[in-house]
């Protein structure tokens, strides 16, 4: 029989041991509040439990307990609860904790209700008419309820911060309540070490840290059972979440692109390596070059190889490209030489692309790089200029062969540009030869000496000469002077004194305001950019290109210090004269005894100068000097490169003035003064 709440509160006034079954939990409340008015007393099972216990006590364990505490209220007793524990474990448990509250029942030795859900209570022990006739079992209300029954995860606290979560079994059954429960709840347990018997299946004791990774910090399984477990216990100790301990330790400012390979290099040894990768992975712009390159599984042995060298591969072709490079290279900038050997790994693979396809990814402003762009150029046709898609590659070429400045004359101008187009692409023409050899010295071009005199009165100026920078340098000094925002007061194409050697052309200047002078130019000029190496054209002339580098710093540093500079060479040198000797161009010119040099001797007594060299005569030694015109050359042994003949590439160099401010006045020299030449013997003597 069912009874309604009203009519059973007429009957409910007896003392024998039962069970009200309740069909939702309204009517449990109800039912609970009219005996506790009535003065009973509310037992609920999870009282029964001990707060350390390290399982959950199954019914042969749990019943004796709260029999002994309906057995010593002074009171009677209504037990609450029942539904939650039920719910905890499993159906063979239920059921040997239905026959233990038969037996109660039909003892009738406690003074107890026992409230339980009609969806919990098991018939099969309670069919005989007589529990219900003697009201030891009464079902109470007609409207019943469906419930889905609760899942709890059971995770150890090693794992998991207990935050608002039960900690014990105790706390966890008060916190499923007094009646039936539903929804989704989490133990968070001190001594979660190992399964237990006898739980429903809706408790999820869960022990594997990858799951517990995956579900309680949404982490992937592909990190790995051990950075997985660090990263846990590392949250667990610093009381953070993971995506802000990963922030602190990798840096919210290295998030940036062109940061973030770095920083991933700096933490390769680490134990949270793989973390590290995920956090930039979720951080960074999808459509990234970084992002496509960690959309691998990367290692960290590979990082580096697959960001410089075999995702470029890859992507060469992509209409991205020019993105994905420029943002490669800021990131390789960052890296500095740990990225050196894969960009040369990259330049080997990449040896057959086209220049349209591979110039874009030559930006990352590295020696190696400079070379393939310079072997590159030397392979097209520079008859017209740098190619345009070569033109923003490699600045110091650009400035090298730019046709932006003026020689002083149109000859002289054509002369060096066809010169550094040849000296790039390492080779010579007839044409060229002959207009070598042709070339003749115009009295309009004013001494260097001269031209440097001018400025030496001046207490604030200084002078900083560049040794064997000749002519050729013009305009990627002048290239350098804009890019880096120096004044330029005065430029021009001067001549040395003959021969074009270093011995030759020492400069009369004040040596407390003569700066360090720039030695490597001359340098690798006559011993390569190696010294006792093999070095190819394109090495030398890059590591030519790097020794301005260190003259536009000495320019600055003394800029500080002096109003002006003046730069200049202590004279040229030239190269074709060496490809033209190479590729039988050129003849040996004879000579009695030993020369001087490859390019000048001491001329013999009392005969005239063949039309192949040009004579000096030098009033100081009393001594005539005869310098080899063209690309010939006398018999003895050149270098890399020569000077002291008398090519336009050896005899003449820039003279520039740099200063702070623009000067008011401009300097002005007149250039047929060329018997005021000044000379003093300096010890600047070739390395």
């Amino acid at each position: 029989m069912i009874y309604a709440l009203n009519d059973y509160y007429k009957l409910v006034n007896s003392t024998f041991t039962c069970v009200e079954v309740y069909s939702n939990n309204t009517i449990a409340a109800l039912l609970l509040a009219h005996h506790l008015q009535n003065d009973y007393e509310e037992l609920g099972i999870y009282e029964c439990i001990d707060v350390n216990a390290l399982t959950l006590p199954m019914p042969g364990s749990i019943m004796p307990i709260l029999d002994k505490k309906i057995l010593s209220s002074e009171k009677r007793v209504v037990v609450t609860g029942i539904d939650s524990y039920l719910s905890l474990i499993a159906e063979k448990d239920r059921k040997t904790f239905m026959i233990a509250l038969h037996n109660r029942i039909d003892n009738e030795k406690m003074n107890a209700i026992y409230l339980i859900s009609r969806n919990m209570f098991d018939t099969m022990n309670f069919k005989n008419p007589k529990y219900e006739n003697a009201l030891q079992v009464v079902y109470i209300g007609n409207e019943g309820q469906y419930f889905t029954e609760p899942c709890v995860s059971v995770v150890s606290s090693q794992w998991v911060k207990q935050g608002n979560n039960p900690a014990n079994w105790k706390s966890l059954l008060k916190t499923l309540g007094q009646f039936e429960p539903t929804g989704n709840y989490i133990l968070i347990h001190d001594n979660n070490i190992q399964i237990q018997a006898g739980l429903s299946p809706n408790i999820m004791q869960i022990i594997d840290t990858t799951f517990i990774a995956q579900q309680f910090y949404e982490l992937p399984a592909c990190l790995g059972k051990k950075v997985l477990e660090k990263l846990m216990i590392e949250c667990q100790k610093s009381d953070q979440t993971v995506q802000n301990l990963l922030e602190e330790r990798f840096g919210a400012e290295n998030m940036a692109l062109h940061l973030a390979i770095k920083r991933l290099f700096e933490l390769q040894a680490n134990e949270l390596w793989p973390a590290y990768v995920w956090y930039v992975k979720q951080g960074v712009n999808a459509g990234s070059y970084l992002a496509k390159v960690l959309s691998d599984d990367v290692s960290a042995a590979f990082l580096l190889q697959s960001y410089i060298c075999s995702t470029a591969i890859e992507i060469l072709k992509d209409k991205n490209a020019n993105e994905y490079a420029r943002e490669r290279a800021m990131a390789v900038r960052e890296l500095g030489d740990e990225a050196i050997p894969f960009i040369n790994e990259f330049i080997i693979a990449t040896r057959l692309q086209p220049d349209i396809i591979i110039a874009g990814w030559l930006n990352c402003g590295t020696e190696i790089e400079n070379i393939e762009i310079v072997r590159r150029v030397a392979e097209t046709d520079l008859t017209v200029g740098l190619p345009q898609l070569w033109q923003k590659s490699y600045s110091m070429l650009s400035y090298y062969l730019s046709d932006e400045y003026d020689y002083g004359s149109e000859v002289l101008t054509a002369y060096f540009r066809d010169y550094r187009r040849l000296k790039i692409a390492d080779t010579i023409t007839e044409e060229f030869i002959k207009s070598a050899y042709d070339s003749v010295l115009s009295n309009e071009i004013a001494s260097r000496d001269v031209l440097v005199q001018k400025f030496s009165a001046d207490r604030e100026n200084a002078l900083l000469i560049v040794d064997g920078m000749g002519a050729e340098y013009y305009p990627l000094l002048l290239g350098l002077a804009k890019k880096h925002r120096l004044n330029v007061e005065f430029e021009a194409v001067a001549s040395v004194c003959l021969p074009s050697s270093t011995k030759y052309n020492g400069i009369k200047w004040d040596k407390t305001r003569l700066l360090e002078p720039v030695h490597g130019i001359d340098n690798v000029s006559h011993n390569g950019a190696e010294k006792f190496e093999i070095n190819t054209s394109e090495q030398n002339i890059v590591a030519t290109f790097s020794k301005f580098e260190v003259v536009i710093k000495r320019i600055n540093q003394a800029l500080k210090k002096y109003k002006q500079v003046i730069v200049t060479g202590d004279h040229g040198s030239s190269r074709l004269a060496v490809i033209a000797h190479e590729e039988g161009a050129s003849k040996t010119l004879p000579w009695e005894g030993e020369p001087e040099s490859c390019r000048y001797g001491i001329a013999p007594q009392h005969q005239q100068a063949p039309s192949e060299f040009e004579s000096y005569y030098d009033a100081e030694q009393n001594k005539t000097y005869w310098m080899v015109r063209g690309y010939n050359r006398l018999p003895k042994k050149g270098k890399m490169s020569v000077h002291g003949g008398a090519t336009m590439e050896e005899r003449l160099v820039p003279v520039i003035v740099f200063s702070m401010l623009k000067l008011e006045k401009e300097i002005k020299v007149d250039s047929k003064k060329l018997e005021e030449q000044l000379v003093e013997k300096m010890d600047f003597d070739d390395i």
